[in-house]
């Protein structure tokens, strides 16, 4: 039995250091990758965690519960949805398959020997750095790293090729702005001016988000790193003051459409066409959560809703709601209704409860809270909340700040007070 259990911790262990070491890849191809590789981790970590219960203490917590309940309502909610998908093999179902296998993750870390999880974490380190220098050579080259990867095919329209090479860096950068707050924090402890390396790659990563026309990941960072900073020096009230602007931005989404519906078009048409269109998404999402304020239209109804249109500055007629609001909280809102936003709260209600006793030691307070805002400021203006692949990315970061120890030495915090 002890053999079998070596055997099967290695494989878990395996695909970790695989993802970890492909994870700059992985991103520059847009970040889709990270579903299928959260889920090969996390189906190996619940088959090893049959022969050996080591480290699953935290699945006995709350908030799996609410989070499988808040992923089956969503999947519940196909049946009144007016998007033709089936209730078995649509991405409602697959979605909480790929719940289950992703809760299993955090295992393989949790039960890493020290000397492995040394040897990952400088793994970790140099996937972060290097990640972050590859999006910026990519974005200041015109995408010549994403077009020499995957260049077009013959008789492929070389603009679309391009569009698309955009948009996967776009991704890619939103997953480097949650994956560089766990690397973050390992650098700052793992080496004395650590600090400088972690400032310096999101610096990089800024500027790859200004080359590349995606403006929510400065403002992002910067608001994050806000909260990261007082969670350092005020672990359990930056914590706390995380999850609070995360359950603030799902609980109190639909003023964002309320406020949205009272904007001026001439107003709008000084903006940028993407800060227009999002207007216009949140202001229709406004209208459409009142028609169902409860239960919801159901799962993923959002991309019926595609008859409206306004005309862009150029002429061009756009799709009101393209695909899915660009707002998590609105989202939940109007395909779940009330039914999915308390269960939602719930589940970041419960987590919060777990961290603030998991993460009481300044750098993982740090790297917990930089993430969590991240990911709810990110998500308010861009992701589907029901994208597999951006559930895979969060699960990996949120299992990555696991290797931040709970304490580290005193200089290091001294360090970190010249910031």
């Amino acid at each position: 039995m002890g053999a079998l259990v070596k055997i099967l911790n290695g494989h878990a262990s395996l695909w970790v250091g695989l993802t970890i070491l492909f994870m700059p890849i992985l991103a520059l191809a847009g970040g889709l990758g990270f579903q299928l590789v959260g889920f090969l981790i996390g189906v190996s970590a619940a088959v090893a965690l049959i022969t050996d219960r080591f480290a699953s203490n935290y699945l006995r917590a709350a908030w799996p519960i609410w989070l499988l309940a808040m992923v089956l309502w969503a999947w519940v909610s196909t049946l009144w949805s007016p998007y033709d998908a089936p209730f078995w093999g649509g991405n409602a179902s697959i979605l909480f398959g790929l719940v289950i296998a992703l809760l299993f993750v955090p295992v393989t870390f949790l039960r890493l020997p020290a000397r492995q999880k040394s040897a990952l974490t400088l793994t970790v380190i140099s996937a972060g750095l290097l990640g972050a220098t590859l999006l910026l050579i990519d974005a200041a080259s015109g995408y010549a790293l994403s077009l020499w990867g995957d260049p077009a095919l013959p008789g492929e329209d070389p603009r679309q090729r391009l569009s698309d090479a955009e948009m996967n860096l776009g991704r890619g950068q939103v997953s480097y702005a949650q994956l560089l707050w766990p690397v973050a924090g390992l650098l700052i402890v793992r080496f004395r001016r650590g600090w400088i390396m972690a400032l310096a790659a999101f610096l990089a990563l800024m500027l790859s988000a200004q080359l590349n026309s995606l403006s929510i990941v400065i403002p992002t960072l910067i608001v994050a790193g806000v909260v990261a900073l007082i969670a350092w020096q005020r672990p359990k009230f930056g914590v706390s003051m995380a999850f609070a602007l995360a359950i603030a931005s799902i609980a109190l989404a639909p003023i964002l459409g309320f406020i949205s519906s009272f904007m001026d078009v001439d107003l709008m048409r000084k903006m940028p066409l993407s800060w227009e269109h999002r207007l216009r998404m949140w202001t229709y999402s406004w209208e459409l959560i009142q028609q169902a304020p409860l239960i919801g239209h159901g799962f993923d109804s959002a991309r019926v809703f595609d008859e409206l249109t306004f005309r862009a500055p150029d002429g061009r007629n756009i799709t009101v709601m393209s695909m899915h609001p660009h707002n998590i909280g609105l989202q939940i809102w109007l395909e779940t209704g009330l039914a999915g936003v308390a269960l939602s709260i719930g589940m970041l209600l419960s987590l919060m409860k777990v961290a603030l006793k998991t993460c009481t030691g300044s750098a993982r307070a740090f790297a917990a809270s930089g993430l969590v805002v991240t990911i709810a400021t990110s998500g308010a203006v861009t992701v589907g909340v029901w994208q597999h692949w951006w559930w895979a990315l969060i699960v990996l970061a949120v299992s990555l700040v696991c290797l931040v120890p709970e304490k580290h030495a005193k200089v290091d915090e001294q360090d970190m007070s010249v910031i």
